[in-house]
């Protein structure tokens, strides 16, 4: 439709031109016929534009043979993969059909409206095509946004764009591709040795990313007998829950909580351990009890248990101090948390005190 209009506007000037330029060559003819020589001159001088006129027509007339219709019939197309495996080059072609040979577009390319390319197209004798490495990350954006825009300027003055946009899925690496690439730095980095200041805000406020205790536990190769594994850290007085992926097989963080481990005249033991058993009554002393209590180290008197309490008035605690090393040697933790190790990992699970 939008062709048709065109021609038959063209068409329309150039009637009008060619009547008006057979009038004016006919008005001269016969005025020449009356006039002298020199009354012919000031015709002639008077209406030097007829001469224009014909010269405009005549251009008129060569082009409409060759109209352009720039765009007006384009197809576009984005060839490219709809998921880009990791580390992999996209690449992706444009490809441009109902277009006159030889038209010459200006190209730009878009990832995540970022400008990537701009070029000069000239159709039937370049191949648009855009190659670009994406930089990976453990945390990236799981798509990219890919545009092309086509743009013309016609003989005749018309600007013509066309967008077309796609995407393309990013696949990450494995998470056992970033343990491993980060898993020197973070022994290095790790230590048993306490850190803080002896206050609960410190331990608020300091702890160690969540990833490297991922990549921590992975890294040391730590099993259990359970999907579940409980890391005691001393230096940041935390236990980190971890649960084995069953797509990956790598321990994944599910759960953090502040406790605090044994004073500095009985510290908490390190090493590798399991959770023989527990009990929802707790221990009862004489003058406080702790409950529920999770034990460790079979055979000793190491567990998970609650601040201390008193006896005769619940909910109020002899001893409210954590987020530090106080205790008498076992894993002191809020009520809360407590609860949650003693009902949600099960003995037999592994406890590293590290």
């Amino acid at each position: 439709m939008r062709r048709l209009i065109k021609i038959l506007v063209v068409t329309a000037l150039i009637l009008i031109i060619a009547v008006t330029s057979t009038f004016f060559s006919a008005h001269i003819s016969h005025d020449n016929e009356e006039f002298n020589t020199d009354e012919k001159q000031a015709f002639s001088a008077r209406h030097s534009d007829y001469a224009q006129f014909d010269t405009n027509r005549e251009r008129l007339l060569g082009n409409i043979n060759f109209f352009d219709f720039g765009l007006d019939d384009a197809k576009i197309e984005l060839i490219m993969p709809d998921v880009l495996p990791p580390e992999s080059t996209f690449v992706s072609k444009l490809v441009v059909t109902g277009v006159r040979p030889g038209l010459e577009y200006m190209l730009t390319w878009y990832i995540d409206d970022k400008i990537m390319l701009e070029e000069q197209v000239v159709i039937g004798e370049d191949i648009s095509i855009i190659e670009h490495n994406f930089e990976y990350a453990r945390i990236m954006a799981e798509t990219a946004a890919v545009r092309a825009k086509i743009q013309y300027t016609t003989r005749h003055g018309e600007y013509q764009e066309i967008l077309i946009d796609n995407t393309v899925v990013l696949q990450n690496h494995c998470i056992t591709h970033w343990i491993e690439l980060e898993a020197e730095r973070v022994l290095e980095t790790v230590s048993s040795r306490y850190a803080g200041d002896r206050t609960l805000e410190w331990a608020i406020d300091n702890d160690y990313d969540d990833f490297d205790k991922v990549v921590f536990v992975n890294a040391m190769g730590y099993e259990s007998e359970t999907d579940y594994l409980l890391w005691v850290n001393r230096s940041h007085q935390r236990t980190n829950v971890f649960e084995k992926c069953p797509d990956t097989g790598t321990w994944e963080l599910i759960e953090t909580f502040i406790i605090a481990t044994g004073g500095w005249n009985t510290m908490t033991r390190r090493g590798v351990t399991t959770i023989p058993s527990r009990t929802a009554e707790g221990w009862l002393f004489d003058t406080f009890r702790v409950r529920p209590v999770v034990r460790f180290f079979p055979g000793t008197g190491y567990a998970f248990h609650s601040r201390p309490m008193h006896l005769s008035r619940p909910g109020v605690f002899t001893d409210e101090r954590i987020g530090f090393p106080v205790s008498a040697g076992c894993i002191r933790m809020y009520c809360d948390d407590i609860w949650y190790i003693y009902n949600n990992i099960p003995d037999d699970s592994t406890v590293v005190i590290h």
